[in-house]
């Protein structure tokens, strides 16, 4: 209710009234929600209408001696909500009037206050001061006119609604894509820098799992780390129609998230809030975020989405912090990063074995470290299948569980039909989870699908616009289907943007292979060997093969011996032994290691329906037996008959 009129800390302006007391903001009988700080923010200027309040004033009058909040940001969010709550413009004020570098007052005209500023005479604005005032029904939704001149109530109509998509109750665009970008650590303590990773990966999460928004991935938004483009700079480059930004500050167990939602062709925000709790609740301060930013954009939750955004699961301190450091090391990606990840994530689930994000994080540190060759299959992806497995007995919900089963059912246990299912079962749970998309691509190039591979990576390129790794699988897909031509202009683009990108020059070699061009296939071989000197065995037994085909077998030879010198200290994959006997045209010694790759799981094993450089042995019964084995058989009928894009 409406505070009494003999209230003397009640203050009327236009259609608001402020009990400064109970710090209240009312629009005629309806309660505004305004948080208490920028509500006390808003009773301090209102206190002494036309007095210009330093910000240094502001912050000891609200903020007093309190070291854990970022005053410049808080106040900052403050005079959004402010303005949000009243309508109000930064650049037109009618209330809270920004004078740089000096501070901010208010200029509205208070009701009985003569030397208040006078409120504008406008006929425009008086009509709608009056359409402001009526009351609405709860089912409102678009301005209620009143009857007073047809040119006064249009123009109050257009000023009420632009009024109200300010104020976020309508969004100016249609929100149906939006980026989280990196919030921002205030704790200024590098050593904290994973915790705001973290907290932006899991807020990317939260919001992936909406169906009706399209959220760009971790990839892409976090090479605007530290940097400060213009928003609507940022929105073209991510093809979004929104952003969320923000802060995260940790003191002790304590933590706090500012979070703001800005429309990105207008560098408009369009709401802001800030939400602190205990370190175990985190969880929690995550699920409101991210169901306050979707209810702004008015996007319609499914019951399971709605119960996803009000998890109310504590999550153990110390196991929180091992999972989002050990997800900081795994997005490295090096040898040594993905070891150290390993041990995190297994600290994690030590501290709580319920904690079912962390198995799926071990779960894809050993996919990884499996897929890269960095150990054995036998050591990696059935630790992988494991953790995966756990996860799911844990949360059969969790998109990246799924996803990461699949990826050992395709690469280790070579189950086509289990890894699509739950390919398939991932992309369901999260459509927004660009690496599902990527790894069902690779799955369907396998499989010799290369329509609805491509289908997929573009769909994985459109939530992860600015991943290197996504661009050179458009090349990869366009490599299997044997479009040589539109793969190398596809690698070309992305090494222009990336010239040391290792794994495009590598797929850039193989293309100019298959096309004859076999000194240039060379060159780019070489290129990646000196940015990756760690992958030595097989980049030398890929320049042995240029040279085999080139007919140069001693020099062929000499990579040989490198790469056998390599084999006693370090891992090296039988099928990468096989392609290189293959182009030396020796058949018995491709099959001998081919049957090795298969024994030892080699996740290359994939490739066989496509790879080129198998063609000399696809003619030999041990080929098919070995087809057989692994259920490619069909790929092997699709490559032989010419189809279309298939291998001819």
């Amino acid at each position: 209710m409406p505070a009494p009129d003999n209230n003397p800390l009640l203050s009327r302006f236009g259609p608001f009234q402020l009990d400064r007391k109970a710090c209240e903001l009312r629009k005629g009988d309806t309660l505004l929600h305004l948080a208490p700080q920028p509500c006390k923010v808003l009773a301090l200027l209102v206190s002494r209408p036309q007095k210009v309040f330093t910000r240094q004033e502001i912050q000891r009058e609200i903020w007093g001696g309190d070291t854990f909040v970022d005053f410049e940001q808080g106040l900052n969010v403050a005079i959004r909500q402010i303005r949000a709550a009243l309508c109000d413009d930064a650049e037109s004020p009618r209330y809270i009037q920004t004078l740089p570098k000096r501070g901010y007052r208010f200029i509205g005209k208070l009701n009985g206050d003569p030397t208040a500023a006078e409120a504008p005479s406008d006929p425009a604005e008086s009509a709608t001061l009056s359409i402001l005032s009526v009351p609405r029904p709860a089912s409102y939704r678009r301005p209620v006119t009143v009857v007073v001149g047809l040119a006064s109530v249009v123009v109050a109509v257009i000023l009420v609604w632009r009024m109200e998509r300010i104020a976020g109750r309508t969004p100016l665009t249609r929100i149906r894509s939006l980026a989280v970008l990196p919030l921002e650590n205030l704790s200024r303590d590098a050593e904290q820098e994973y915790f705001a990773d973290g907290m932006t990966d899991e807020l990317i999460t939260d919001l992936a799992k909406v169906h009706a928004l399209r959220v760009i991935s971790r990839t892409s938004v976090m090479q605007y780390k530290g940097k400060h483009k213009p928003t609507p700079q940022i929105a073209r480059e991510l093809n979004v129609d929104a952003l969320v930004e923000g802060t995260v500050i940790r003191s002790g167990d304590r933590v706090r998230i500012t979070a703001q939602l800005i429309e990105g062709s207008q560098d408009r925000h369009l709401w802001a809030e800030t939400y602190e709790g205990d370190l175990r609740d985190i969880l929690t301060l995550q699920d409101q975020v991210a169901k306050a930013v979707t209810g702004e954009i008015s996007v319609q939750l499914t019951p399971q989405e709605q119960i996803h955004l009000t998890n109310t699961r504590r999550v153990d301190p110390l196991a929180q912090d091992a999972y989002l450091t050990g997800r900081y090391y795994w997005n490295r990606r090096t040898t040594a990063a993905m070891k150290e990840s390993c041990e995190y994530f297994q600290a994690a689930i030590d501290k709580d074995p319920t904690y079912a994000v962390a198995y799926a994080g071990l779960a894809d540190c050993y996919n990884l470290l499996g897929y890269y060759d960095y150990r054995p299959p036998a050591e990696t992806f059935a630790l992988g299948k494991a953790a995966a497995q756990k996860a799911l007995q844990i949360d059969q919900s969790l998109a990246e569980a799924h996803a990461s089963l699949a990826y050992d059912k395709h690469y280790y246990d070579f189950d086509w039909t289990g890894a699509e299912r739950e390919y398939k079962k991932a992309i369901e749970l999260n459509p927004n989870y660009a690496t599902a998309h990527h790894w069902y691509s690779l799955y369907l190039s396998e499989v010799g699908r290369f329509e609805e591979a491509r289908a997929e990576i573009r769909r994985a390129l459109e939530l992860d616009p600015l991943s290197p790794i996504i661009s050179n699988t458009i090349g990869a897909v366009y490599f299997r289907s044997r479009e040589y031509d539109q793969a190398i202009q596809q690698l070309r683009r992305l090494l222009e943007a990336d010239p040391n990108f290792v794994v495009a020059h590598d797929l850039l070699g193989q293309c100019y292979m298959q096309k004859g061009m076999y000194d240039a296939a060379i060159t780019e071989f070489q290129k990646a060997k000196t940015l990756d000197p760690g992958d030595a065995s097989k980049i030398l037994l890929e320049i042995g093969e240029a040279h085999a085909l080139a007919g140069r077998k001693t020099e062929a030879e000499n990579m040989l011996k490198e790469v056998k010198n390599i084999s006693e200290l370090k891992y090296v994959p039988p099928y990468l032994m096989a392609q290189f006997y293959a182009c030396m045209g020796e058949k018995d010694m491709a099959f001998e290691w081919l049957q090795r790759s298969f024994l030892g799981h080699d996740r290359t094993l994939t490739a066989l329906g496509f790879d080129p450089q198998l063609d000399n042995l696809r003619s030999d019964p041990r080929f098919a037996d070995l087809l057989r084995r692994l259920s490619l058989s069909q790929i092997s009928a699709l490559s032989r008959s010419g189809d279309g894009n298939a291998p001819g």
